[in-house]
């Protein structure tokens, strides 16, 4: 799995992520988050950030993805429990990740699935034209 990990997200957690055997870009913030989520959908790369502007982009824009994880952990845990945390969710979900807008607070996964612009010929998930989420409680777990 090819993971690109946003600058805003602490370097420790891409850190742990490598040590985990994931190939990992740490990626700058000279590129546009625009630009940033269209590199890693061509590269079929899961995009790990803290910027909350991905969310307008994937949720509201309905811009395809090949799937983000959006951290939204409290600063007060330590830094190594903030990369466990992410570390066991994508060994318990990483298949339920591709193509996902995935909110990941130390308490909650909120896995949504973004609907598509019908003229993109890309089917939509639910007839209400609504994200479906589904949020999937969280331990932190060893």
């Amino acid at each position: 799995m090819i993971i690109y990990v946003d600058e805003n997200v602490p370097l420790k957690i891409a850190t742990r992520l490598r040590v985990e055997g994931y190939q990992v870009e740490y990626v700058s913030r000279s590129v546009e988050d625009r630009e940033i989520l269209e590199i890693a959908r061509k590269q079929k790369a899961l995009l790990i950030t803290s910027d909350k502007d991905f969310e307008r982009l994937v949720l509201d824009e309905r811009r395809p993805t090949a799937g983000v994880i959006l951290l939204r952990m409290a600063t007060r845990i330590p830094m190594e429990h903030r990369a466990r945390i992410v570390v066991n969710m994508l060994r318990k979900h990483k298949d339920k990740l591709e193509g996902t807008f995935t909110i990941l607070s130390e308490v909650a996964i909120d896995i949504r699935r973004p609907i598509r612009k019908i003229q993109e010929g890309i089917p939509a998930y639910n007839d209400q034209n609504t994200p479906d989420p589904v949020s999937v409680p969280y331990l932190w777990g060893p």
